[in-house]
């Protein structure tokens, strides 16, 4: 039964990934129905990023003493309604709210659920049922995205919405009925919850997870043009690499799960980090043949994904009685970082070329890697 939950709980996370990552595949068509500039639809993205961090982090803390299934099924539900926002959105300024709704809640739906699946999993195989809400998130890249993008393009991009909404609410009414009472954690205080942070092994392993998705995003964010410039790929053909890209993403999450429970995130992790810099170091080398830069884009989004649950399921061993309260710091600094990431990618091919961005990233995943390694390096020492 636990088993089940845990896949209920990934499929939440699977419609909070789509709500996030559709709007990207739809940018332009929002763009001319809204009758706005593709830079200014471009926000909704930057506003959702900021929204999910402050979801994930201060909503996490402010209803941390409350029974947690409440908190949960109440998340899911104002998704539901930001889904419903969206639908009926006919201007620019209802849509962006309706942004925030579903990014908040959105981000307190993941930690909770990740944390959620950690607890309802059997001993040795935390890693393994974190991997597989993380895993319900990158699905949303491989099937969501291109679903919600052909649904866009051939009835309204509205209709993605509301979509969204009826599945989030099957999910709703299944976690209603299945999902155990989990009580809240009455013993942290609010300035506790914010002191975990000057945890020196907390805070190595938080800044792990924002220069691991710094890097990342940094080559994702522009991984069209880089293609396109680089390998000289047409439009069918990108979209072949970010189909390759999603499949071996949930491949990684996946693979991560597997690896955390078996060997430990001391080993996962640098091995992970390792095999990532060294794919977005050969990225460009491997421009000039079609099979291998689609080989790279397998090993890079295999390699990236398996760090997710590892540095997850570290963070929570860290601190096992404040698990929520670290994955919410760990969803937000993701998603300041993927911020951040895109931002300096921006930088990148505007003052210098976009064909550097490989090597920049690589360069910023082996600063993740140090720092991960100062990290394991802490937990070692005695108290």
């Amino acid at each position: 039964m636990n088993s089940f939950i845990i896949y209920l709980l990934a499929l939440g996370a699977f419609v909070v990934g789509t709500a996030e990552f559709v709007v990207s595949g739809v940018l332009d068509i929002i763009a001319r129905d809204l009758q706005v500039s593709i830079s200014l639809a471009g926000q909704l993205v930057t506003v959702y990023a900021l929204f999910h961090a402050l979801g994930a982090w201060g909503l996490v803390m402010l209803t941390s003493k409350l029974q947690r299934k409440k908190v949960l099924l109440y998340s899911m539900l104002i998704f539901i309604l930001g889904n419903i926002i969206a639908f009926f959105s006919l201007n620019f300024g209802m849509l962006m709210f309706s942004r925030i709704v579903l990014a908040m809640s959105g981000g307190l739906y993941f930690v909770l659920a990740t944390n959620y699946a950690a607890r309802l999993a059997p001993s040795g195989k935390q890693g393994s049922a974190i991997a597989t809400v993380i895993t319900g998130f990158t699905v949303s890249l491989v099937l969501g995205v291109p679903i919600g993008t052909f649904i866009a393009a051939y009835m309204d991009w509205h209709y993605v919405y509301i979509m969204i909404a009826i599945i989030a609410f099957i999910n709703f009414m299944l976690l209603y009925r299945f999902i155990p009472r989990m009580e809240g954690n009455p013993s942290l205080s609010l300035k506790q919850q914010l002191l975990i942070i000057k945890d020196k092994k907390v805070i190595t392993g938080l800044l792990t997870t924002v220069f691991w998705i710094l890097g990342y995003t940094m080559v994702f964010a522009y991984i069209a043009p880089l293609l396109s410039s680089v390998a000289d790929f047409s439009i069918e053909m990108i979209s072949t690499a970010l189909l390759v890209l999603g499949v071996f993403a949930f491949i990684g999450s996946r693979l991560g799960g597997y690896a955390v429970d078996r060997w430990g995130p001391v080993r996962t992790i640098p091995i992970s980090l390792i095999i990532h810099a060294g794919a977005l170091f050969i990225l460009p080398i491997t421009a000039g043949s079609t099979i291998g830069i689609l080989l790279t884009i397998m090993i890079w989004g295999t390699a990236a994904w398996i760090t997710t649950p590892a540095n997850q399921f570290y963070l929570i061993t860290l601190r096992p009685q404040s698990s929520e309260t670290v994955l919410s710091y760990n969803t937000a600094v993701m998603n300041i970082g993927m911020t951040f990431g895109a931002g300096l990618g921006g930088v990148v091919v505007k003052y210098n070329s976009v064909q550097n961005l490989g090597w920049i990233g690589g360069m910023v995943l082996l600063l993740a890697l140090a720092i991960a390694l100062v990290s394991f390096r802490l937990t070692t020492k005695p108290s």
